[in-house]
């Protein structure tokens, strides 16, 4: 397997994905609407072609020739989704539909959803295991789930292998500045104050995106057919709170951490999710993955 097709390549999580399999000597085809970055583009074994998601021909014709299509183009943003429904649901789901049925006319080997841990919404029980229930709190938590369902009946149907990774609370250069730490680094290099919604007690587990770039290869060349895994850090599960003040110290900064009310966030309160972080002994046991970059040296990285 050494030519991957990859839509969304132009994308936070896209171009580290890009990156490592052009280290490992694979031949990689990228679809997007943005372009990637010129340190791409200058790559032989890199071929990028700006293609709407719903032009099956021509996402067909690009990737006819590929042995694995990674699925990472998505509608994103709690706040974007709540507000622009629609386009999500579209996106997300019909985007998906639209790159299997590409998957399915071209006999593409392998096929490899990029899914979320919002589908897992509020759990009672902790770290969260691949096994647990589905709990809707969002659009973007529907459109994911939905989806998910579509790979596996595509699979089915159309026999090809495929792999849905869950990504956990994914952090790293090159985020938008509306994901929470991207925002907090964003606050303290800018001498703003550092702001939490409620308490700041909801609690998350944070995985540097190169980390969950290595999660994604190991899945490729090691995952077990038609598997879900979750890819994250849960090393150092740690509240809002306590994130703030953690960057604060380790950027030796006097902002102040300010609370301020749930309606100033992206996520309405009844549909926050108070506490999330990852089983990651599937994906260890089947692909060796083990995450390498901690949170500390993470942010001291994104702070220089």
């Amino acid at each position: 397997m050494k030519k991957i097709g990859i839509t969304g390549g132009s994308g936070f999580i896209g171009h580290q994905i890009i990156t490592l399999l052009l280290e490992k000597k694979y031949k990689v085809k990228s679809c997007d609407l943005a372009k990637p970055k010129n340190y791409l583009l200058k790559n032989k074994n890199f071929t990028f072609r700006k293609i709407n998601l719903f032009d099956e021909k021509k996402l067909s014709n690009f990737f006819s020739d590929v042995d694995c299509v990674i699925h990472l183009a998505a509608y994103l943003g709690v706040l974007n989704t709540e507000k622009n429904p629609l386009e999500c649901l579209n996106t997300n789901i019909l985007g998906t539909k639209a790159i299997l049925n590409v998957v399915s006319k071209n006999r593409i080997k392998k096929f490899i959803f990029s899914s979320s841990s919002e589908v897992y919404g509020d759990q009672d029980k902790f770290p969260i295991k691949e096994s647990y229930e589905y709990k809707i709190k969002s659009n973007y938590a529907l459109s994911k789930i939905t989806s998910e369902f579509y790979v596996k009946s595509y699979a089915k149907k159309y026999n090809f292998n495929y792999n849905t990774v869950r990504f956990f609370n994914v952090y790293g250069s090159g985020q938008k500045t509306n994901f929470v730490i991207s925002k907090f680094i964003s606050q303290v290099l800018n001498s703003k104050n550092l702001t939490v919604y409620g308490e700041g007690n909801q609690v998350r587990a944070f995985c540097n995106v190169k980390d969950a770039a290595l999660g994604l290869f190991l899945t490729l060349i090691k995952g077990k057919k038609n598997t879900t895994y979750n890819i994250g850090n849960n090393n150092q599960p740690i509240s809002m709170y306590n994130l703030a003040r953690l960057i604060k110290s380790l950027s030796n900064s006097n902002v102040k951490i300010i609370k301020t009310s749930f309606e100033k966030s992206d996520r309405l309160k009844e549909r926050e999710i108070f506490r999330r972080y990852p089983d990651l002994k599937k994906i260890k046991k089947d692909t060796g993955y083990i995450p390498k970059i901690s949170l500390d040296e993470g942010i001291i990285q994104l702070l220089k």
